[in-house]
């Protein structure tokens, strides 16, 4: 089983009025006006380095889906990892040892927010992630016996 960092980079654009009323996989407007554009995957170890080459492809693309990207200024990129379980999909735990702790972790905080706020915040707020709910987001699913 392979746990890696992936790098993933973001820019930031200057706020304009809202022209993106509907998900886009790789660019979102927020509530503010903020244009969020970014969707690459690096194997990069544990390096947060925002590369000039990624930055300008996702440029390219988003300018490319809607030209007048192009006309407004970039505040601000970064870098970050994330570590990726082997499946790709979210750790939702609460620790055996020390009662009140829990785990969520997940590639993508964004795409998973409504859940996130609405029904992860409000079990771990109540103390509990039934295994009914949460079982199959447990670390322990990864626990295959090797002769399986």
């Amino acid at each position: 089983m392979t746990w890696a960092p992936q790098r993933g980079q973001i820019i930031v654009t200057e706020k304009v009025a809202p022209f993106l009323d509907y998900p886009v996989v790789t660019i979102r407007q927020t509530d503010e006006g903020s244009v969020m554009i970014g969707d690459s995957v690096e194997e990069a170890g544990w390096d947060t380095t925002v590369g000039a080459g990624v930055v300008s492809a996702e440029a390219e693309r988003a300018v490319r889906m809607f030209p007048h990207l192009a006309r407004l200024n970039v505040v601000r990129t970064w870098a970050a990892l994330r570590v990726m379980t082997p499946d790709g999909f979210p750790i939702y735990e609460q620790s055996g040892s020390s009662p009140g702790a829990f785990v969520a972790t997940c590639h993508s905080g964004v795409t998973l927010a409504a859940v996130h706020a609405l029904v992860v915040a409000p079990a771990i707020a109540r103390g509990e992630l039934p295994a009914e709910q949460y079982g199959a987001f447990s670390p322990r699913r990864f626990d295959v016996p090797a002769i399986a």
